[in-house]
């Protein structure tokens, strides 16, 4: 069972992008959450008129998706943004590829047709991704990778070339430990962190430190609960405080921690196993109590992708289960 640590944000969006472990390929499409042979998806969000807003932390009202998509036959995502007075607001990708068809480089444009973006892709993932403004270079990102392929340091560099961000972080064959360093301007200090995993047990330890090497933030789960959880109380969100696990069978569950040692519980319900659409979400109190939900109704087409997505909330100020959203979609596929 793999914990990751997380920003709210992040966590909330793999709730809704878990993979099936049959799947025989990752590619943006499917990072999307669209299945088969899509060519283009275009999105339109119809929102109730309700008094109700999410707190910090975990949400329950995932985003419904890219307002307008386009991918190549690889499910390369090559165009997205969105349509604006009937023009069309975005960014363009354009792919290399080596003499066998891999992808070695991305170049992304504005819909204007200007080059911002520069991106070198190796063997293990990124190495390289230049910035550009007006036609002149900004900023430039490097990642390196050791001989098992994981990620062991990064360098951001300013258009005076000056190293602005770094990285720096060690990792075991079998990927059950991770050190991780990351600087600032000038080599300030910005994070420091260790994760340990212990699969014959099924235990996971995470701990961020402080400049000086005390603790900032430490937890340890078993399977998918909460062993322990430990911060600073000088702080409410840190890194660290939020993270999700593994999903099981028709269930994700994910955590957001505080301060005086508690975790509020989000659970996200699918189903089927292979989890492609999420049908409830709650999120609980550390005595379980639940403190808000979502439930999803779906109309699905040939391949599994939803044409429309209806979303109701509950809280406790609400009373009653209240309609959120409803979106539409609507897809091509390659081939028809």
């Amino acid at each position: 069972m793999k914990t990751v640590p997380a920003s709210a944000a992040l966590a909330t969006l793999l709730l809704g992008l878990s993979l099936d472990a049959s799947e025989p390929k990752y590619t943006d499409a499917r990072s999307d959450g669209l299945f088969g042979p899509i060519r283009s998806v275009s999105t339109r969000e119809e929102r109730a008129q309700i008094d109700w807003h999410q707190p910090d932390g975990p949400t329950v009202a995932l985003p419904a998706g890219c307002p307008q998509c386009e991918y190549d036959p690889d499910g390369n995502r090559i165009k997205t943004g969105q349509i604006i007075d009937g023009e069309f607001r975005g960014d363009v990708v354009r792919f290399l590829r080596d003499s066998t068809g891999k992808v070695i480089e991305k170049i992304a444009e504005n819909y204007r047709g200007e080059m911002y973006r520069r991106e070198v892709i190796g063997p293990y993932g990124i190495t390289e991704q230049d910035g550009f403004e007006n036609g002149k270079q900004i900023s430039q990102s490097l990642w390196f990778y050791d001989a098992n392929g994981h990620l062991s340091e990064y360098k951001n560099y300013d258009r005076d070339g000056v190293i602005v961000g770094s990285s720096f972080s060690m990792s075991d064959t079998s990927g059950n430990f991770k050190e991780e360093w990351d600087s600032g301007t000038n080599g300030s200090f910005s994070l420091h962190f260790l994760e340990t995993n212990d699969p014959k047990i099924d235990t996971f330890t995470f701990m961020n430190f402080n400049e000086n090497g005390s603790i900032k933030v430490k937890f340890t789960t078993m399977g998918t609960r909460v062993i322990s959880y430990w911060q600073e109380p000088s702080e409410e969100h840190v890194f660290g405080s939020n993270f999700f696990m593994d999903p099981v069978g028709k269930t994700q569950d994910s955590y957001s921690c505080h301060s005086n040692g508690s975790c509020d519980h989000v659970i996200s319900y699918f189903p089927e196993e292979s989890r492609h659409h999420v049908s409830r979400i709650e999120w609980r109190d550390a005595t379980s109590v639940l403190k808000l939900s979502a439930d999803y109704e779906y109309e699905l087409d040939q391949f599994g992708n939803w044409t429309k997505r209806t979303l109701w909330v509950w809280s406790p100020e609400l009373g009653e289960r209240k309609l959120y959203e409803t979106d539409y979609r609507t897809l091509k596929y390659w081939g028809q």
